[in-house]
């Protein structure tokens, strides 16, 4: 749509192009239509608006596109018209790293500073999480050090914060994250707190995780997605009750309800076989009027297989494959144990009715196919029309197949 506007507009000379627009429909053409069309946009451009700004957007094309070669070969030639600041280097510098060439990276930073271009917060950042990556962690306090601390900001310490806690160094993981609250800006609030209440509860600190909560909500309203941080961290920390207050918190504030919240509470509740609960939490989200999602329901039938409770468990497992759309791939636990229950009770219809609604989603396999046989063995049905659909379905009998067929298989 936006890319649609901006061509009607401009086309009808509504608008002077500027090599600002340029610059943004360049990006736009390259998302809807490909990097193709960008590179034929912008060679029928007048050689006026390509300003460094326009060859930034069409690096940034090629990068997005993994295309290395045409990436630097651009490079080159905005190094000959001396268009070079910290913005393509980055950009290649990110290339660089999401194609796998650590080196390079490291490469592209030294030619920046040997060029006399400062870096900025995004080359930082970049460098930080290579390092990271690979556990330097040397140079990645040498980084640190050496930088102007103006440049950097919160998520620079969060990246340092992060491999610091993944390595087991807490206390060094712990300053960083006290490094990244002061440099918390206005518009980074959210995501911030929300990392800052992740690490804590990581550290096991609940005092701290209830105070940056505090914090965050003076500051600004809380939201559904810093709700399901708050009780995401409560979770990390074993404090059902304390997700259960915030639940209760979340639930009094917001019209626009979201399932997501339900299902983490829900899950928390059938990991630890409070399936009362879970049921009561359902039964009451159903009542004010909330659709559960697929994963609620798949969620229960794992909790109730877990607490032994199979004709609920297959129930809910069947309802999760009913309301899944074709983008879902369940894992099949769930449903090979309902499988199993339906070949125990040899109930053939049941068990088809449940593969299915499973081929709806995702190809039948083999393991499906042979507790289908299975069944059919055991409720004394025929079987070869369901082995013409195994066979269809690309599975040749194999020796199994044969012991399920001749019903020696338990």
């Amino acid at each position: 749509r936006a890319r649609e506007l901006s061509m009607w507009m401009t086309d009808r000379r509504y608008m002077y192009l500027s090599p600002g627009d340029v610059a943004y429909r360049l990006e736009l053409i390259s998302k809807v239509q490909g990097p193709e069309s960008a590179v034929n946009y912008w060679k029928g451009l007048s050689i006026q608006v390509k300003n460094s700004h326009c060859y930034g957007s069409l690096l940034k094309c090629y990068a997005e596109a993994k295309s290395v070669d045409e990436a630097e070969k651009l490079l080159a030639e905005m190094q000959d018209l001396g268009m070079m600041r910290s913005y393509p280097y980055n950009v290649m510098m990110k290339l660089y790293w999401e194609t796998g060439q650590v080196e390079r990276v490291h490469a592209m930073y030294r030619t920046m500073e040997e060029s006399g271009i400062k870096p900025d917060v995004f080359s930082i950042n970049i460098l930080l999480t290579v390092l990271a990556a690979a556990g330097n962690f040397d140079g990645i306090e040498e980084i640190i050090k050496k930088v102007d601390p103006k440049i950097v900001n919160w998520h620079s310490h969060a990246i340092v914060a992060r491999a610091f806690m993944e390595a087991g160094q807490q206390g060094k993981a712990l300053r960083a994250i006290q490094e990244s609250e002061k440099q918390i800006g206005r518009k980074d609030e959210r995501v911030a707190y929300g990392f800052l209440l992740s690490m804590f509860a990581d550290l096991g600190m609940s005092s701290e995780a209830d105070r940056v909560w505090n914090v965050y909500k003076s500051k600004v309203p809380a939201c559904n997605s810093m709700y399901m941080c708050r009780i995401t961290a409560l979770l990390k920390m074993n404090d059902i009750d304390g997700a259960e207050k915030a639940f209760g918190e979340w639930e009094s504030r917001y019209v626009h309800h979201d399932i997501h919240l339900t299902n983490l509470l829900l899950n928390a509740y059938c990991a630890k076989g409070l399936m009362e609960k879970a049921e009561a939490l359902l039964d009451e989200a159903i009542a004010k009027g909330r659709t559960p999602h697929r994963s609620t329901w798949y969620s229960l039938a794992s909790g109730f297989f877990q607490d032994g409770q199979v004709s609920k468990a297959v129930d809910m497992t069947r309802k999760a494959l009913a309301c899944a759309s074709s983008r879902w791939e369940p894992d099949l636990t769930n449903v090979l144990m309902s499988l199993e229950h339906f070949m125990e009770q040899k109930n053939v219809e049941a068990a088809e009715e449940m593969a299915s609604l499973l081929r709806n989603l995702v190809p039948l396999t083999r393991d499906v196919y042979h507790i289908l046989l299975q069944t059919y063995v055991h409720a004394g049905q025929p079987v070869s029309d369901l082995l013409d659909r195994m066979k269809k379905d690309g599975f040749e009998a194999d020796e199994e197949t044969d012991k399920i067929i001749a019903g020696i298989c338990q």
